[in-house]
Order: structure tokens, then C-alpha cells, then sequence
């Protein structure tokens, strides 16, 4: 069974989610989409601390509902979706990135000389 901090804090976040949705001129269904999305990456991230994980789920929730109907808009017809992709994606694949760029090997790439 949970805790009941942990399920006071899931509660909390999702009526703020909630709460979002209703605001005038905002898209619930991607609120929806970008909070799920978010929460899951938050959720299978176990090996981060708990200040990064809520961090994270921000970041994750405004690039989630900002980018994903914008981008994936032409493919997928419910913005819930679109913003479920691009908040579960956009973290991840920022930090893979910036592993990326700090592993990189330049001379190599561009076919220097070792």
C-alpha cells in the first residue's frame, strides 16, 4: 500500500492538473496528455532523487504540452496524445543528448587524425 504522503502528493498533482485544464484558452485534453506523460517518466526514473524527478516531471509537462500538439499535431488527431509522446520522449532524450555531446569524440568524427 502507499504512503500516505505519496498518495496526498499524486492527488495534489493531478487536481492541479485539473485545475489547468479548466483555465480559459488552454487545451485540456493536451494538459491531460502532457501530465500523463510527465508522471510516467517520473515513475520509471527510479534512480533519480526526488527533487530531480519533480524537476523533471516540469519540464517534461511544459515541453509535453507546448511541443507535442505543435509537432506531432499533422499525424495524431488528439492532442492528448501528441502531448503524452512529447512529455515521455523530451526528457529522455535530452539527457541522452547530453550524454551524447560529452562523450563526443570530434577529431574522430569529422575523420581527423589520431
Amino acid at each position: 500500500m502507499a504512503e500516505p504522503s505519496t498518495a496526498t502528493a499524486v492527488a495534489t498533482a493531478t487536481g492541479l492538473a485539473a485545475l489547468i485544464g479548466w483555465l480559459p484558452g488552454v487545451d485540456a485534453n493536451a494538459v491531460i496528455g502532457a501530465f500523463c506523460g510527465a508522471t510516467l517518466f517520473v515513475i520509471s526514473a527510479k534512480e533519480l532523487g526526488l527533487f530531480e524527478r519533480f524537476v523533471y516531471l516540469l519540464i517534461s509537462f511544459a515541453i509535453g504540452y507546448l511541443s507535442g500538439p505543435a509537432l506531432l499535431g499533422d499525424m495524431l488527431e488528439h492532442s492528448a496524445v501528441s502531448a503524452f509522446i512529447a512529455a515521455a520522449v523530451t526528457v529522455t532524450a535530452g539527457l541522452r543528448a547530453i550524454e551524447g555531446v560529452k562523450t563526443l569524440d570530434l577529431k574522430a568524427w569529422l575523420g581527423g587524425r589520431k
